[in-house]
Formats: C-alpha cells, sequence, structure tokens
C-alpha cells in the first residue's frame, strides 16, 4: 500500500501545531485534523461503554459487598466516561445514539482462551481487548492492573491534547482510571500472596497479550500523524516500552512471571 504523502496545507498545519496552535470548540477543524480527532475520540467512546457493560456484572458477582460497592463504582465511573466523550462526538456532529442503538457493544467473545490479535470482531470503534469476557474476578483485577494502567499513561498524553474541550474533558476520567488502577494493584497483592497465586499467574499469561496488542502493530504510520496534530504526545511504542517496565517491577514484586511478547506471534487483522 502507498504512504500518503501530505499536503503543503497539511505540512503547514503540523509546523502551526507544533509552535502551540490549539482548537476551541465549535471552530472549524482542519479536515486531517477532524478526521483524526474523531478516530480518537470514537475509539474511546465505544471502550468506555463497552467496558462498563463488560464490568456490570461483577458488582454482583465481587467477593464482598464492600468489592460490591466498588465495582459498582467503576461501572458508574466508565459510562460517565463514555457520557463525556458521547458528548463531544455530538458536538462534532456525530450520531452517537444512532450509532449504540444499532451496535452490538456488549458482545463478548464466548470463548474464554481466545486470541483473535488485531482482528476485529464486530463493526465499532472499541480497541478489541473490550471484546473478550471478564469471567474470573481475577480477570476484572487483571483488567484493572494492566489494561486501566495502559489506558492512564495513554490518556496522560491528552492531558495535552490540542483540542480543548477532549483536554478539560479527559482532567476528571484521567483520576479516576488511576483510582481503578490503584484497586488493581492492591489486588494483586492480595491473590499474588493467596492460594490463587498460581491460577493468577495462567490469566495473566492469557491477557498480557491481550492488552499488548491495544498498542498496535509497530508499523503503522497513524500514531506519527497524532502526534503530529497534538492529539497525542508519544507514539504507542513509547508508552507501551513505559508501560512494560512498570508491570514488569510490578510483577517482580508480586513474584509473578511477565509472558513474553511477540507482535508476529499474533492473528493480524
Amino acid at each position: 500500500m502507498a504512504v500518503r504523502e501530505y499536503t503543503e496545507e497539511e505540512l503547514q498545519l503540523f509546523e502551526e501545531i507544533k509552535n502551540g496552535r490549539t482548537f476551541e470548540k465549535d471552530e472549524e477543524l482542519p479536515p486531517l485534523y477532524k478526521k483524526a480527532l474523531k478516530n480518537l475520540l470514537w475509539m474511546q467512546h465505544d471502550s468506555e461503554y463497552s467496558g462498563s457493560l463488560g464490568y456490570a456484572p461483577w458488582i454482583d458477582k465481587a467477593p464482598t459487598m464492600q468489592e460490591k460497592v466498588i465495582v459498582a463504582q467503576i461501572v458508574k465511573d466508565e459510562m460517565r466516561h463514555a457520557s463525556v466523550i458521547y458528548k463531544l462526538l455530538e458536538g462534532l456532529g456525530e450520531n452517537v445514539l444512532g450509532h449504540i442503538e444499532k451496535s452490538d457493544l456488549a458482545f463478548k467473545s464466548e470463548e474464554d482462551e481466545a486470541n483473535i490479535g488485531f482482528k476485529r470482531l464486530k463493526e465499532d470503534y472499541r480497541v478489541n481487548i473490550f471484546y473478550y469476557g471478564i469471567n474470573y474476578w481475577e480477570d476484572f483485577i487483571l483488567f484493572n492492573f494492566l489494561m486501566d494502567r495502559a489506558a492512564g499513561h495513554q490518556l496522560e498524553d491528552t492531558l495535552e491534547s490540542t483540542y480543548l474541550p477532549w483536554k478539560k474533558g479527559i482532567e476528571g476520567i484521567y483520576k479516576e482510571e488511576i483510582m481503578h488502577m490503584a484497586h488493581g494493584d492492591k489486588w494483586i497483592k492480595i491473590l499474588a500472596n493467596g492460594d490463587k497465586k498460581e491460577f493468577l499467574q495462567e490469566r495473566l499469561n492469557l491477557w498480557w497479550p491481550r492488552v499488548m496488542n491495544i498498542f498496535g502493530s509497530t508499523k503503522g504510520r497513524s500514531n506519527d500523524l497524532y502526534v503530529n496534530l497534538g492529539l497525542k504526545k508519544r507514539t504507542n511504542a513509547v508508552v507501551r516500552d513505559v508501560f512494560v517496565k512498570e508491570i514488569q517491577e510490578m510483577c517482580d514484586e508480586a513474584g509473578l512471571i511477565l509472558p513474553e511478547y511477540r507482535e508476529e506471534d499474533q492473528p493480524q487483522r
């Protein structure tokens, strides 16, 4: 596939953004910028929405009353995050409600040990880790520990987004994701020191490639575009390296073994 060349106008846009240009709500956005922004917003919206639906059954299944309350709060947080992005997309002229009504955002694969790699299973925009079912309490905790940490690192870049309405909306979302992550960190230590440590390791082995795949292929070019547009500060490859280092240190501390990940072994799109 031929690599798209940027126009002089688009290259000028990159330079203006590099020099501090930002964008406000209701401002007429350059076509390239608007398309990239909407791609990221749709991905976040559908992921937050689908994530909340995947978490919801664990309000009932959580092991203690205190944990039921915490899980309920996490579900509420995730749906609130989706509603924040919903409003941003509506402001950009998108029919979000129509998309929700026709999309099966509650869909989860019934195959417990599936590995779809970078593939998509539905016509929606969610990060594909949200196609997997959360079948055990250990899965829920690993989602907090791994996915919420990965999301937190990615959202951290959005705190400096050139699209100011998104930047403002992310502030509260980022803080709540950090709390979700802290919940995962606490429980990883509890489970790693309990009689189900071996099962926790098995589930970590299963979830690790799924989480790593959310950073996308290293061969992709879209991340460079997002950085040039000021919608991200770092490429996914850079964020991934920071994330892996942090997880490796925490797994070492908990006595867990972080599996080897090889992008080339993952099913492709």
